[in-house]
């Protein structure tokens, strides 16, 4: 041991060979990182969910003659599980529900196209993403006019007759809700976290559409059928405070039939603005009306009203099952405010404005302390003839 040390010649060959080993160690270890790296990465790119979900939004978009805009295609090619895309077409094939006090687990949205601006994209995404178990179908012009035709064809004049297409995209979601039942919610709605937890609250469970359920009346929970609404804002005078633009509802509810059959008397009497006839007004009306003390509609007496309905046939039997309605805390749904409530924080929460940042409107709104479930930053890319297209290109910049 002495002598190796004391020989010069020896020990830099010893040490040149200690760091040739120590380098070689190190590029046999790299490389069965790398390789163990890249047979995780390959059998998790072939059994990834979302990866499969990602594949069936691309072709599913391009079939239905839509395209996915650049920035789309950033949110729905990524890893993370989402829901899955459903085409309007094969739910409209799918049998109607027989669980009829259960929510859907479909999210429901609108567009002129499958083509979204930038923002609708992301914020759609959120919804996919926090409800991953869940279906998303997203309906186009051409797909609402065959759902009217195919589960409503009594109510096809007056759809053709609406006089601009924010009329029908308003009154629209009313069917979605009525003939499959889930959650409606506008493109500019984020979702904050899953929505399972809350209806829970009231006793009403989400279960998958694809999967049909009966149950005898004796084996249904109490709850019985149940359509949510959200508030917004403090005013609840105001006819705008209870927004159209999120609901949800068990499949079947009478409530939104009776909404159909005052557009049609609106519309045989005399049009108003928007609001009033299919929008917003017009669903603040029908909600009173029905929550009335004494309302025509209490009990039996609306199932009674809408039997001869030939869309309503669809869900007998329904003797037995209450209906009602929930509208929700303002935090839950709407924290921000479009109205007078909402000014302090409008030029932040406002999608369409320059200085527009939602990470800081629901800072300021504090939208995790509620806990709020979804956020609406109020858009308003409809005009009564058509989109805004101003407001659509302020969406289609991401931000």
């Amino acid at each position: 041991m002495g002598t190796m040390e004391s020989n010069p010649r020896m020990g830099s060959a010893l040490q040149q060979l200690q760091i040739y080993s120590s380098r070689k160690s190190l590029r046999w270890i790299a490389c069965v990182v790398l390789a163990a790296l890249a047979i995780i990465y390959m059998t998790g790119a072939a059994y990834d969910p979302s990866a499969v979900s990602t594949n069936l939004d691309t072709s599913d978009s391009t079939s239905n003659g839509g395209s996915t805009s650049s920035t789309g295609s950033t949110w729905r090619h990524t890893h993370k599980k989402q829901a899955k895309l459903l085409r309007p077409v094969d739910l409209m094939k799918r049998p109607i529900s027989r669980d009829l006090q259960a929510i859907p687990k479909l999210i429901h949205q609108s567009w002129s196209s499958t083509e979204l601006p930038a923002k609708f994209e992301r914020w759609s995404s959120t919804c996919r993403h926090t409800h991953p178990d869940w279906e998303w179908v997203l309906w186009t012009d051409e797909d609402n006019e065959e759902l009217v035709r195919t589960h409503f064809p009594w109510l096809l004049k007056t759809y053709l007759g609406l006089p601009g297409v924010i009329y029908r995209a308003d009154l629209v979601r009313n069917l979605y809700m009525y003939m499959f039942g889930g959650v409606y919610a506008d493109l500019d709605v984020e979702c904050l976290r899953s929505h399972d937890e809350m209806f829970g609250e009231f006793n009403v469970s989400t279960v998958a559409h694809a999967k049909l359920k009966p149950q005898s009346v004796t084996s249904l929970p109490k709850s019985g059928r149940k359509a949510f609404f959200g508030r917004m804002g403090t005013d609840r005078g105001s006819s705008n405070s209870i927004p159209n633009a999120w609901m949800a509802s068990t499949p079947g509810h009478p409530f939104f039939l009776i909404i159909l059959e005052s557009v049609m008397k609106t519309m045989a009497e005399k049009i108003g603005n928007v609001e009033g006839t299919t929008g917003p007004g017009k669903l603040y009306d029908m909600i009173n009306e029905y929550r009335q003390e004494d309302s025509k509609w209490a009990g039996e007496a609306l199932d009674k009203h809408v039997a001869k309905n030939p869309t309503a046939k669809q869900f007998n039997p329904r003797k037995g099952l209450k209906h009602s309605i929930e509208v929700l805390p303002f935090h839950y749904i709407y924290p921000y405010s479009w109205e007078r409530d909402g000014e302090g924080v409008r030029e932040i929460c406002w999608a369409t404005k320059s200085t527009f940042s939602a990470e800081r409107c629901k800072l300021l709104l504090g939208a995790d302390h509620w806990p709020s479930y979804a956020i609406t930053y109020w858009s308003h890319t409809w005009t009564g003839e058509g989109h805004d297209d101003h407001n659509v290109q302020q969406l289609d910049v991401a931000q």
